[in-house]
């Protein structure tokens, strides 16, 4: 076999473990493809400048890249954005706050669609924006459903949040976001800015976005993080538990 047919076939097993195992870090990608780290990371470096790979935001793991538009994970995401449609208006309609469904990618929390509100002082669609996602409702859930490995290598500082958060304060958040099944950004993305998150579940329980209404911190009444929700929250906690219901049966994978 001449060394290019070698290296494309190396290449093709690398796009194929990636779609079937998610992220990777290189000494695995080499591992599991039997070739050592330089060689690994001339591919892998060969694929990024083409698209078919991206290094994770915040992260040492690879990842497909937007070129592999065919790949598992941005098929389900976009299949998952197509049936939240009605159900995200619908929410939109009956709390009249503005409501977005996102994703992790790697440190960083990516809106995929957002629904926004008409009212005076509303949160604007954050649609392709990125948000660190320790400070984020949406990525707090995204994160509390991890791996403590990977969450931990996913919150080191870095360039999209340099100064970080307290390691200890988050992770007691994120426990309490896995037992209660929602989280809340009081002011911490954006001064003045509230948000409560749901996860939405794959047929197969694991989590695949989350779900958030978002809006002025003064139009929510809420109280000190851990406190009782208000009235207020109750009621957009249950919407939004609602319109995941909804999504959720409607998940092919």
């Amino acid at each position: 076999m001449s060394d290019t047919l070698h290296s494309l076939t190396k290449a093709l097993e690398v796009l194929h473990l990636l779609r079937a195992q998610g992220p990777m870090r290189l000494c695995d990608i080499a591992s599991a493809v039997g070739v050592g780290r330089s060689t690994a990371h001339r591919l892998l470096s060969t694929l990024r400048e083409q698209r078919f790979v991206r290094q994770e935001v915040g992260g040492r793991r690879y990842e497909l890249g937007t070129a592999m538009l065919f790949s598992s994970t941005v098929s389900a995401l976009e299949h998952c954005v197509t049936v939240s449609r009605e159900a995200m208006n619908d929410l939109q309609r009956s709390t009249g706050e503005t409501v977005h469904l996102t994703v992790l990618r790697g440190g960083v929390c990516l809106c995929a669609a957002s629904v926004q509100s008409g009212r005076p002082g509303t949160v604007p669609s954050r649609v392709g924006q990125l948000l660190p996602a320790r400070r984020t409702a949406g990525g707090k859930v995204l994160l509390a459903a991890l791996d403590p490995a990977r969450r931990a290598e996913l919150l080191r500082p870095d360039d999209t949040d340099p100064v970080g958060v307290d390691g200890g304060a988050l992770e007691e958040e994120l426990r309490r976001v896995r037992e209660l099944g929602y989280a809340r950004n009081l002011g911490e993305s954006e001064s003045r800015m509230y948000a409560l998150a749901v996860p939405i579940r794959r047929p197969s329980g694991d989590v695949v976005s989350s779900l958030t209404v978002a809006l002025p911190l003064d139009r929510v009444g809420s109280r000190p993080r851990g406190a009782v929700l208000s009235d207020r929250e109750e009621a957009l906690l249950h919407g939004l538990r609602d319109a995941v219901a909804r999504i959720e049966p409607l998940l092919a994978y």
